[in-house]
């Protein structure tokens, strides 16, 4: 008869609401939905928002602006140097 006693608390306090329970699921998931729907917000306006045309992949970066007056001054020269 050992095994079924079932010692009482040390201190009688009553059980959690059912009511403030469901309620705190609510309110916990509706900060979840409001999490991930800033965060879906956020990405659609980060990759709609860009100044990327994005058709640049894979392409050449382009030359810098040093380099192209280079290369206008040495296409000027004559051709007999």
């Amino acid at each position: 008869m050992a095994e079924d006693y079932v010692r009482p608390p040390i201190l009688a306090v009553e059980p959690p609401s059912r009511r403030a329970a469901a309620w705190r699921f609510r309110a916990v998931m509706a900060l979840i939905v409001v999490i991930l729907v800033a965060a879906i917000v956020f990405v659609i306006r980060s990759l709609t928002a860009s100044n990327d045309n994005g058709g640049t992949i894979g392409a050449p970066a382009p030359a810098p602006a040093s380099a192209l007056s280079a290369l206008s001054a040495v296409s000027a020269a004559p051709p007999g140097r």
